[in-house]
């Protein structure tokens, strides 16, 4: 098993136990109105091309940032924007993904939440020169509000990204994919 995949698995196996211990401490953070997250952590990022082969698996820095509204203190709304960046030997990587968001809260008290969106995905490579684009961005996660004061809370989060693109001429199906853990600071 890679190193990434250890850290990465390492790492929702804390925000499980997380969740499971805080369950019985439910209520403590209140949703109500705007929401505003940002936050920092690891991801485990692939990228693979038609005609390009496929790369290994790479560990980097990954990090979010999200606003919008609360619907009920079930369901909030926003749009959120989730990145990768990896620089080595001159190669500079970096994955994005902007999507409108839905976080759903199984128990109006509770703080385990799952998160889903849709939106827009996009790559750049740069090594003297530049190769991007961007196509359809799917977000897919699910958190924990630790809550920390009256709205705000610090928020361990697990999440996949998914794009899927061609290049300009069409010829060309791109995808890229990160698994990404960390955690947010979050103000309801």
């Amino acid at each position: 098993m890679s190193r990434s995949w250890r850290i990465l698995s390492s790492a929702l196996m804390l925000l499980a136990l997380t969740a499971s211990a805080a369950t019985a401490q439910e209520g403590a953070a209140r949703r109500q109105g705007f929401w505003f997250n940002i936050g920092f952590g690891y991801g485990s990022a692939d990228f693979n091309c038609d005609n390009c082969g496929t790369t290994d698996r790479e560990g980097s820095v990954a990090g979010n940032i999200g606003a919008g509204g609360t619907l009920s203190p079930q369901l909030l709304l926003g749009v959120e924007s989730n990145g990768w960046y990896k620089d080595e030997s001159g190669v500079k990587s970096t994955f994005g993904n902007l999507a409108a968001v839905a976080y759903f809260y199984p128990s109006a008290k509770g703080n385990l939440f799952l998160k889903g969106g849709l939106g827009l995905a996009a790559y750049k490579f740069e090594n003297g020169g530049s190769v991007d684009d961007t196509g359809l961005g799917l977000l897919a996660g699910i958190g924990f509000d630790l809550p920390i004061g009256k709205s705000l809370s610090i928020t361990p989060t697990a999440a996949f990204n998914f794009g899927m693109m061609g290049d300009k001429s069409g010829a060309q199906g791109v995808n890229i994919n990160w698994f990404s853990v960390g955690a947010s600071l979050t103000v309801h």
